[in-house]
Formats: structure tokens, sequence, C-alpha cells
């Protein structure tokens, strides 16, 4: 990720910008559409392992997904921020929980992530404009003690997955989500891309 860009920017710029990120976990693990959709500007994308495409139809396909009962819940940290005039970029670590069932299996699974997202501000509204998650590794575990879970282990096909979100799909696909062709695993030449394409756009 390029460094060219000063990280200090204008201070009340970069709490809104930290507030928005928040605001979009807060809103999306809960369920609040409406406030959801004020994160993003009305052409914002957002590209993840279940859905790559316009906002828009992602907030359609997230109200679906919660009405089957598929929870999710996001932890997002702090995130590094660049500006330049109306443009940032900011990239945020988040730990994505989530609970599902593969036969008799109740199974928990944890992926490690990154939001990259490009943000624009305009009539003094930051919102973002594009979001794309960034895979670093992940787990699946058995929420009870199984014999069955372990024998389940040696029949799941994991290598039809990208390494660094293999459980999370594999568990998407039981839940009846398609995976997305477009994910961007971390130290990945999608990944150098990504990047080059957001220093371009900042500059």
């Amino acid at each position: 990720m390029g460094e060219s860009i000063s990280t200090s920017g204008n201070i009340s710029d970069r709490e809104a910008i930290s507030e928005l990120i928040n605001a979009w976990v807060y809103h999306r693990d809960r369920g609040n559409w409406d406030q959801l959709r004020e994160t993003f500007w009305p052409e914002g994308t957002i590209s993840i392992s279940w859905f790559d495409g316009q906002f828009e139809r992602f907030i359609d396909s997230s109200k679906q997904m919660s009405e089957k009962g598929n929870p999710t819940k996001h932890i997002v940290a702090q995130p590094f921020i660049r500006i330049n005039g109306n443009r940032a970029v900011s990239e945020a670590t988040v730990t994505l929980l989530g609970r599902g069932v593969v036969g008799p299996l109740e199974i928990d699974f944890t992926a490690y992530v990154r939001f990259y997202d490009l943000l624009e501000k305009r009539g003094g509204i930051w919102r973002i404009l594009k979001r794309t998650a960034i895979y670093e590794k992940d787990r699946m575990d058995c929420v009870k003690p199984s014999f069955l879970f372990w024998i389940a282990n040696f029949f799941i096909n994991l290598k039809k997955y990208p390494k660094a979100c293999r459980f999370l799909c594999f568990a998407l696909e039981k839940a009846g989500q398609e995976v997305t062709k477009n994910i961007v695993e971390d130290h990945s030449e999608k990944l150098r891309f990504l990047y080059k394409g957001g220093d371009d756009w900042l500059s």
C-alpha cells in the first residue's frame, strides 16, 4: 500500500470517517437497513465473499439472509485512514463471527478480514463509495464437542475455496449463499492490484 498521501488530514474528517465505518457495522449487524443505506453513496459497490455488486442490492440480499436466520457479527478495529481533499482511503481490521448448521452439527466460524474502503465527501458528508474485503485466514469450530465433527472433516472438500476463507465459504454455501469469483486474499496479486487502484484514485 502506498504512503504518498498524508495520514494527518483534518481531525473532524478522520473522526467522521471512523464513525461511518462503525455505523456500517452497527446497522448491518442489527438489521437497520434504512440507516445502513446512508453509509454508502447511491452508486456505491461492495465486494465480499458472498456478494459483488451495487450496495443497494447488497441490502436486499442481506435482508434475505437475515430472514433465513443466519446471524453474523462484525468486530471492527480503529481504521487506518488516508485523506486527500474530498477523497479518502480507509482500511480496518475486522473479525467476522457467524453460526450455521451442517447436518446435525451446529458450527461457529471465525474469519479475519480487512475492509478496504474508498470514500468521498460530498456536501460536507462522508460516505463509502467502494468497499472490498481482504481475507486473511479463518477457522471453523463445533459449538458442542462431537466426534462427528472430526469425522466430517475427512469428507469436506475445502480445496475448491480460497485458502484464506475456505471455512467461511463452506459455511456460506451450506446456508444457500453463492460464493463470488472475485475474492481478494492477503498477499495476493489481486491485493496488489487493489492497492494500486486505491492509491491512483486517491492521488
